[in-house]
């Protein structure tokens, strides 16, 4: 039976109004999660892996792990193009971290020529990173440091944590409750009271550990004494956290924490070895791992999906900027990947019902070769018509710019990307922009 349906003009105001809000949550969907490659072509391929950091969304560091001589890349512009900062034939550096737009800090091991071995040192900038000096280091080698402002770090080594109230000159042993052998793999600072640490020893069976401080890092007790090889720890709150590293058979493992780390839950999802976990919210985290892996959850860990990487290198690293926005990983083989939310996802606000212009379902839909797109425009405005994938990448730009006058507009789509090259079947979506306001239309390509 074929029903009609009656829509007066208000209630088809309203029908697109649903319509656009579904869709927009579709776009949503598929535009997030989307990393690309952005590492520099000029750094070699023989390299062990990349390290670094990133400030915001615009200035960051990146680092060529590997034979000497080293040399410190930097970018104020996202990642488009890098300068030589500081370069050395005797240190190698690693280990980036910014408290805020001046003080940083970066972990270096110089080359002792007599001996032909590495002492551990640590390096700081209270100028935004434009020159570094070096401070002093804990008294016995450390694995991992942080600082949660200008003057107060945290060093970890065997055994040991150390802390410092001057910025890293001077340094001090932490009273740890445990007698167990193992060494500290990362620490993390909620605030300036609620701290933890992990780490263990990858050559014993049920090797891990985790450790808290609520004293402000003066001292620090066991929470969980059986556990598996843990690399990184990540609280997004006093209540919630994360701990990831590798179970027995090597395999990824992920720990998942509701109440300050007084009982973790094992929701770990398939995957090899996980190696850094970050959180923007207590319900919104990544982990990245060996072979490409990443894990993406949006119910505080409880469920993961694996989000495609594009690559199947070592991911050690990753960071966030511009309150989750933007992220970058780093790993081995030239590895920088970029996520910025920022741009991909169009957000709800742009979209605007107006009587300033009309975009129009395309013709044919599906289509096979060619589509017909037509708008009409109510009066003159500045006009850009784009074409994007399910990925939120923009394919091809069929009108850029352009300052219109008032009628009736049809462009064609000859299924072509900006390189003139065919795109393949699937779902696309091209968006009309006038001035500040915006609309945007779902169409099928079947070849």
């Amino acid at each position: 039976m074929l029903r009609v349906i009656l829509l007066t003009k208000g209630k088809i105001r309203n029908l697109s109004l649903i319509i656009l809000i579904v869709l927009k949550f579709f776009i949503d969907s598929a535009f997030a999660q989307k990393w690309i490659n952005i590492c520099p072509d000029f750094i070699p391929d023989s390299i062990y892996r990349l390290d670094g950091t990133f400030k915001n969304q615009n200035e960051g560091w990146i680092i060529p792990i590997g034979e000497l001589p080293q040399n410190l890349y930097r970018t104020t512009n996202g990642g488009s193009s890098w300068v030589i900062q500081m370069s050395s034939d005797s240190i190698l550096c690693f280990d980036i971290l910014f408290v805020d737009d001046y003080y940083g800090w970066m972990k270096a091991k110089k080359r002792v020529a007599t001996s032909h071995t590495y002492k551990y040192c640590l390096y700081s900038t209270k100028d935004g990173g434009n020159t570094w000096q070096k401070v002093s280091s804990p008294p016995s080698y450390y694995h991992v440091y942080t600082f949660i402002d200008s003057l107060t770090g945290f060093a970890g080594g065997e055994n040991s944590i150390y802390y410092t109230t001057d910025g890293g000159l001077t340094w001090h042993p932490t009273k740890i409750e445990s007698d167990a052998r193992f060494g500290i793999t990362d620490i993390f600072f909620v605030d300036r009271q609620y701290g933890w640490a992990v780490g263990g020893r990858s050559d014993i069976i049920d090797c891990g550990i985790i450790l808290s401080t609520n004293d402000s890092g003066k001292t620090w007790f066991v929470q969980e004494p059986e556990t598996y090889m843990l690399q990184a720890v990540y609280f997004s709150s006093r209540q919630h956290g994360c701990a990831v590293g590798f179970n027995c058979v090597g395999g990824g493992m992920i720990l998942i924490t509701n109440d300050g780390g007084n009982s973790w839950k094992d929701n770990s999802l398939p995957s090899p070895i996980l190696n850094d976990v970050v959180f923007i919210d207590d319900s919104t985290g990544w982990v990245v791992g060996d072979y490409g892996i990443i894990g993406y959850t949006e119910d505080g860990g409880n469920t993961w999906k694996k989000i495609e990487s594009g690559t199947d290198a070592y991911l050690y690293k990753i960071v966030f900027v511009e309150n989750g926005k933007v992220g970058y990983i780093f790993g081995t083989r030239n590895t920088l990947l970029k996520y910025d939310n920022k741009n991909n996802v169009i957000k709800e606000s742009n979209f605007t019902f107006s009587d300033k212009f009309k975009l129009y379902q395309n013709y044919p839909n599906p289509f096979n070769n060619v589509t017909v797109i037509e708008y009409k425009l109510m009066e003159t405005n500045d006009v850009t018509l784009n074409i994007y994938d399910l990925n939120g990448r923009r394919i091809t730009s069929l009108v850029c710019g352009i300052r219109q006058n008032p009628g009736m507009y049809k462009i064609i789509w000859d299924g072509k990307d900006n390189e003139e090259n065919f795109v393949n079947s699937g779902i696309y979506f091209y968006e009309l922009k006038a001035g500040n306001l915006r609309n945007i239309r779902k169409m099928i390509l079947i070849r």
